[in-house]
């Protein structure tokens, strides 16, 4: 990965290989949030739904052939929309295995599923704070929804983009394009007022979180240049942060050499100035 320029990160909080750095703009007396908005996965970033997640595939999988598979068979499958976990897992019964997953697992949603410490209060600072917030989940609306409420956030999102609202899900672009058009960031969906270019945000625990980001960023780069006007400023500029708390290990995240590597979701507040 590489080391991102310290004249343009100045926030206490691990880059991509570790030092402390200060987030761009921001000053000792606390400056204005550089992300005009940030967008969140849900799974391992701001809820702990990890075991519910892992006691679902197992209670699927046993109903459908009697076997119970261990945590560390299902984790290469972590992070996938849910049919196509049981695609690769039940080849033939997708459909049917969907239905019994979701039925379980929203059985167990309140006995296992949580936010994590902190994701309530940035959320709720972002808000207060004017930055624009976005949900980009390959989780399916209803399941999801339910997680939301539990937590007590579908109110403080700006926009949401689930599972069945692209025809393909992350790491393609899709989702993130999809958000950054609900949420003005982009030439065509912005307001006729808006300054670009704009500084987006993705927060997520798995690779295909990051690679969304970096994805869209392409997209929109060669959109701008096969246009024949050369770079475009109104191009959003997406960084990346991968958080270490959720269902995949540093490492895994650190592969996609996100821009910034977080330990806390409380973090983010680091990288925008502000405080909860």
């Amino acid at each position: 990965m590489t080391e991102p320029h310290t004249s343009r990160h100045t926030t206490n909080t691990q880059t991509k290989h570790g030092p402390k750095l200060r987030s761009q703009g921001a000053s000792a007396e606390g400056a204005r949030c550089p992300f005009h908005a940030v967008l969140f996965d849900l799974d391992g970033t701001l809820l702990d739904t990890t075991q519910a997640i892992y006691e679902s595939l197992k209670y699927t999988i046993r109903h459908f052939t009697g076997a119970t598979p261990k945590d560390e068979e299902l984790h290469p499958y972590m992070g996938l929309p849910v049919f196509e976990q049981f695609s690769k897992l039940l080849p033939g019964r997708a459909v049917e295995a969907c239905e019994v997953y979701e039925a379980h697992n929203l059985s167990i949603h309140k006995d296992y599923v949580k936010p994590y410490p902190g994701a309530v209060d940035v959320l709720q600072a972002l808000k207060a704070n004017g930055v624009k917030i976005a949900l980009v989940t390959s989780k399916r609306r209803r399941t999801a929804t339910v997680g939301l409420e539990i937590a007590g956030i579908t109110h403080l999102f700006d926009a949401t983009v689930f599972c069945e609202d692209t025809p393909e899900n992350k790491p393609h672009p899709a989702p993130v394009l999809k958000a950054l058009d609900l949420l003005g960031c982009t030439q065509e969906s912005a307001s006729i007022n808006q300054t670009f270019p704009l500084n987006v945000l993705m927060v997520g625990d798995s690779p295909w979180d990051i690679a969304s980001a970096k994805n869209a960023q392409r997209f929109l780069e060669e959109k701008a240049k096969s246009s024949g006007s050369g770079p475009s400023p109104a191009v959003p500029v997406i960084k990346t942060a991968g958080v270490t708390y959720g269902a995949f290990p540093k490492e895994a995240v650190a592969a996609q050499n996100p821009d910034y590597i977080l330990d806390s979701i409380s973090q983010v507040l680091t990288l925008c100035a502000l405080e909860a």
